[in-house]
């Protein structure tokens, strides 16, 4: 199926009535070195959305060759609506971090880096630790630093936690479960603090907001320095229980391993072992399960060629362990001179079969910047049993587009409400 299939002639270039009133999108980005930068949009949002004269007037438009016009002179002239940051304030907040987490109307970023002089940081490595360059004073390291920001008075800026994580991270994985936040990973090589090693705890730990505690968690099965978690994701179990879903691509490992872990009784189990395609080039993340059985992410492929990056989109069913994937071309919504930054996408779960896809640009010619909002529709096997044995296949239903002052970074994405009506029987987790 086309990438363009489906987009339906109107007001926006497609329809998205069945979606549970307006959505709410809080995307977080690197700004400048290390700075976190905040924006927000609306799903719908008519004034960003494009017309589908200006989607099929691409260059790379895959209908253009079906369409008996427009001629050069009729491409329609759309502005990309204006995008600010969320708040704009001299107030010091966090190092940019790959993962951040909502909580309560509250923003997390949790690790990052930290500049301790030599002789402290011997003492924060303990016995286990790498070599450290002998002429250097300061050493940068993972830090335990959690910041917050409350996106309902963001004017005030990001506050440091007063109760930091137990063990040092940078770019941890993040999860809310329940009402606490998870995380993990993210230990760069270090061992966890001695107290957590001895008792086979520390490389995943939560925080609970109403005891504003720390608490270390079990160690996975078979846990090693090397633990390398590739696709996470928080799946809700029948009887109202809950786990998070981790998948293992240690070194020396034959297949992905699929691990589960009981968020009420605090246990490991080795779920399955399932070949899911993954490997050095693809980078993975967090996924969105739909009905507690079916995992999606997208990710970045990058091919020989700079302009034939691609957005894979991959599917995976924990019931039948069958999976399905797309190469979604994104470049087909490009105006002229643009070309994607390929940071990594953000990928959401809307309603149903609906997703949203943001992604990064850059006019050339004037080094003017965008953000693309592009929903996708993924039911033809949304429902299903199991996945086809072949690719997956979506239609684009609505493409909006923003104008940035300056040049960000994708660092991730969430929903901040889910619409004004109430929720259909068929939700989703967001992870």
């Amino acid at each position: 199926m086309d990438s363009m299939e489906g987009v339906a002639e109107g007001k926006g270039s497609g329809r998205l009535d069945d979606l549970d009133g307006e959505y709410e999108i809080c995307i977080c980005s690197q700004k400048d070195v290390d700075e976190v930068k905040c924006y927000t949009i609306k799903v719908p949002d008519n004034e960003a959305r494009t017309p589908i004269s200006y989607v099929i007037s691409r260059p790379s438009a895959p209908l253009r060759s079906l369409i008996h016009g427009p001629r050069v002179g009729d491409i329609s002239k759309f502005t990309p609506k204006n995008l600010g940051p969320l708040s704009e304030t001299t107030f010091k907040g966090p190092q940019a971090t790959r993962y951040l987490a909502l909580l309560n109307n509250h923003l997390y970023s949790v690790g990052g880096d930290e500049e301790l002089l030599r002789s402290e940081s011997a003492e924060a490595r303990g016995g286990d630790y790498f070599d450290i360059d002998i002429h250097l004073n300061e050493i940068l390291m993972p830090s335990r630093f959690v910041w917050t920001l409350d996106l309902t008075c963001p004017d005030m800026g990001w506050k440091q936690l007063a109760k930091p994580m137990r063990n040092r991270r940078k770019d941890p994985q993040t999860i809310v479960v329940d009402g606490k936040l998870y995380v993990f990973g993210g230990l760069e090589g270090y061992e966890p603090i001695p107290e957590d090693r001895s008792s086979g705890r520390g490389w995943m730990e939560v925080y609970d907001p109403i005891l504003e505690t720390w608490k270390s968690l079990p160690n996975p099965p078979s846990y090693t320095s090397k633990f390398e978690c590739i696709i996470y994701a928080h799946v809700e179990l029948e009887g109202d229980k809950h786990a998070i879903v981790v998948v293992d691509n240690s070194e020396g490992k034959n297949e992905p391993v699929f691990l589960k872990y009981d968020v009420l009784s605090s246990t490991w189990e080795t779920w399955f072992q399932y070949p899911v395609v993954v490997n050095s080039t693809i980078q993975c993340g967090r996924a969105v399960v739909v009905d507690g059985t079916k995992a999606y992410w997208a990710s970045i492929v990058f091919r020989e060629a700079r302009n034939l990056s691609t957005v894979t989109i991959f599917g995976f069913d924990l019931k039948s362990k069958s999976w399905a994937y797309k190469d979604f071309n994104a470049g087909a919504f490009l105006g002229y001179s643009e070309s994607f930054i390929w940071t990594d996408p953000g990928f959401l779960h809307l309603a149903d079969h609906k997703f949203c896809l943001l992604l990064h640009s850059v006019r050339s010619r004037d080094r003017v910047f965008f953000l693309y909002c592009i929903v996708i529709d993924l039911s033809a096997f949304i429902g299903h049993n199991c996945f086809p044995k072949k690719p997956l296949l979506y239609s684009t239903v609505s493409v909006q587009k923003y104008s940035l002052d300056k040049r960000i970074d994708l660092l991730d994405c969430m929903i901040i409400n889910r619409g004004t009506q109430p929720p259909k029987k068929e939700t989703t987790e967001e992870v």
